[in-house]
């Protein structure tokens, strides 16, 4: 499991331009000042007391629609900003902030309206760029909302937010990568805050970049070396990496601080697993399970667990449980039949396997599980038709197409056989398997000369494998027995 941080999505709101009142000043500037102390609610009733004097002031207006909508006053808000706009339709700040009024109080419509009328006076304008981005990710209409970012940062090239929000939507739309040039762009415009590193970080995990992501969270680190957010994501980053002994000390310490975190306690649990400490993974998992009791992946890891040091009851029960937790989670479904199989229970496998297919149909796990147990049961027919199965959904699973080959070849078809073991090749060129079985279907033809190639070559990707040494060995000037691989 790859943990992110939350990227936040961050609204804006702006305030009308400071522009004095020219009659009856007082209770207006009164309004200023308390608005520069943050005394948003006197300073919302001191413009009010303005508008008794003067209602049609659309400074005054301007000042008490925005102040207003701060406050979450949104009648209010929008009251006072659409009286603004009546009284002065040419000033771009007074349509942004009602474009942000309707969008508060969820007149989405509205709001677009009010925020290309700013535009319209100003085609440049960030905010109304930047705000009617922001309302288009609300609508999920990213390809418009992606459109007004680039115009919004096209004005304003260093503005954290845009590139932040930006980046936000395109995360949530899937575009890792370029979710990740935005929250680069952030790092190198704010580089002393550690939460947009680990947010950073977080896109780069789920983006697999994982060597990057250890870099971003070691920058975190150097910002807050305690941070059990920052320990936890640099510890998954290094254990994607295959540094498991490396990653304990970092998930470990990101776990002890966060012991109501499912995501430390499960993350812990794999880096136990991966280090073949099964107690203390066992021990991490089930903290996990208290704060989740219903988690799959939990009971499947669990599960597996138990699988991994033979106690294949014990595997049996936890993989049962996590797909009654989660019947649409497919793993749990596969790892059943794998441990009904070595349990001893060949039929219940079988069944088991073909459960997870109609389940799964589409499933390039299932269909080759189910594929291999009909092979192990001597039905081939059935085995060369899922076989064929799995090589429809994917013509590079060198396994599939290696086997159908084998299927072939016990009904003495040499060209079937030889264009699947040729697929297997030429999708992986080093599986010794498929270059030795290449060698047995050309020595059946007759030609010892390419039956030699490929046994040599099946023993240059494995010097080790068994069935190309002894073709090599035994082949004579005629054609001899071949053992298949």
């Amino acid at each position: 499991m790859r943990p992110l941080t939350r990227i936040l999505f961050l609204a804006l709101t702006l305030t009308a331009t400071v522009v004095y009142a020219q009659e009856n000043p007082n209770a207006f500037r009164r309004g200023l000042t308390l608005y520069e102390q943050q005394d948003l609610a006197g300073a919302l009733e001191a413009f009010e007391e303005a508008l008794k004097a003067q209602p049609n002031e659309p400074v005054i207006l301007a000042w008490a629609g925005t102040v207003a909508l701060e406050t979450g006053k949104l009648p209010r808000a929008v009251q006072y900003l659409e009286r603004a706009v009546k009284a002065d339709p040419k000033s771009k700040i007074v349509q942004n902030n009602l474009g942000n009024a309707y969008a508060a109080a969820g007149q989405m419509d509205k709001a677009e309206i009010a925020y290309r009328a700013a535009l319209a006076l100003d085609p440049d304008y960030f905010d109304a760029h930047y705000n009617l981005a922001n309302l288009k990710v609300r609508q999920n209409d990213f390809t418009a909302a992606f459109n007004e970012y680039n115009r919004a940062l096209a004005a304003r090239p260093n503005d954290v937010e845009a590139h932040l929000n930006f980046g936000y939507a395109l995360h949530k739309r899937g575009i890792l990568d370029k979710a990740i040039r935005e929250y680069q762009a952030v790092v190198r415009l704010q580089p002393d805050n550690p939460d947009h590193w680990m947010s950073l970080g977080a896109l780069q995990l789920q983006y697999k970049q994982d060597a990057e992501a250890a870099d971003s969270y070691q920058h975190a680190l150097k910002l807050v070396p305690e941070k059990p957010e920052a320990l936890l994501g640099y510890g998954v980053a290094l254990y994607n990496q295959g540094r498991h002994q490396e990653a304990l000390t970092h998930v470990a310490a990101a776990a002890e601080a966060l012991p109501g975190n499912f995501v430390a306690q499960y993350n812990l649990g794999l880096v136990h697993s991966a280090l073949k400490n099964y107690p203390a993974a066992e021990e991490a998992y089930n903290q996990a399970l208290t704060l989740e009791p219903d988690n799959a992946n939990c009971l499947n890891n669990l599960g597996w667990l138990q699988f991994e040091q033979g106690n294949y009851g014990g595997a049996v029960i936890a993989f049962r449980k996590a797909m009654d937790a989660n019947p649409a989670l497919e793993v749990p479904f596969l790892n059943l039949a794998r441990a009904l199989a070595k349990n001893g229970q060949q039929e219940e496998a079988l069944k088991q396997w073909q459960n997870a297919v109609r389940r799964f149909p589409d499933s390039e796990g299932a269909n080759l599980g189910l594929a291999d147990a009909y092979y192990e049961d001597g039905d081939r027919d059935q085995a060369l038709r899922t076989y064929l199965r799995v090589v429809q959904i994917n013509p590079k699973n060198a396994a599939a197409q290696n086997n159908a080959g084998l299927c072939y070849l016990d009904r003495k078809d040499l060209n079937n056989a030889g264009k699947h073991f040729q697929a297997a090749v030429a999708a992986n060129p080093r599986f010794a398997p498929a270059l030795n079985n290449l060698g047995v279907v050309y020595q059946q033809q007759g030609d010892l000369v390419r039956a030699r190639e490929y046994y040599r070559r099946a023993l240059s990707a494995d010097p080790d494998y068994a069935p190309a040494k002894q073709n090599l060995e035994a082949l004579q000037p005629t054609p001899g027995r071949a053992e298949l691989g």
